[in-house]
């Protein structure tokens, strides 16, 4: 048998020194994370051909674009309920609308099916800009409103 006379240490013993040391070290390090930090991010939008495309999915959400490049937004829209999309706020001066057309459903003879609602504007002045639409009905007033769709611009230059 073996007789221990002395107790093994595996570490030196903590001082209290060493103990705030060790806790500052640790309140560093957690300060120094990014875990609470929200993600970039991902602009809305998708290009295709030079043109800066917005859909439904892209609603309250923020785009990047450059003076004088176009931008469309694409919205799905029934007429024959008697409800339309309609520009309902944004800057003229930074934003032009050069037009906007309905594309009647592919399906034919589907009664109630819907179209697209095409906005064609061109990014005119660096800023920001909000772009707000509404789908309503135009002689019911504001409160016939279903739907709204909004999407933050930033123009550069």
């Amino acid at each position: 048998m073996f007789a221990i006379s002395k107790p093994l240490l595996l570490h030196p013993p903590v001082t209290p020194k060493l103990a705030i040391l060790a806790l500052a070290i640790m309140i560093l390090a957690g300060c120094a994370s990014n875990k609470g930090a929200e993600p970039a991010a991902i602009p809305a939008g998708t290009r295709q051909n030079g043109v800066l495309v917005l859909t439904r999915a892209d609603n309250n959400r923020t785009a990047e674009v450059r003076a004088g490049e176009p931008v469309e937004v694409r919205l799905p829209e029934n007429p024959t309920t008697g409800y339309t999309w309609a520009i309902d706020d944004t800057n003229s001066q930074r934003l032009a609308l050069d037009g906007t057309d309905y594309t009647p459903p592919v399906e034919s003879g589907f009664v109630g099916t819907r179209g697209q609602r095409t906005f064609r504007f061109t990014a005119r002045q660096p800023g920001e800009v909000a772009l707000k639409l509404k789908y309503w009905r135009l002689w019911e007033g504001d409160a016939s409103a279903t739907e709204r769709f909004a999407v933050n611009l930033r123009i550069l230059e």
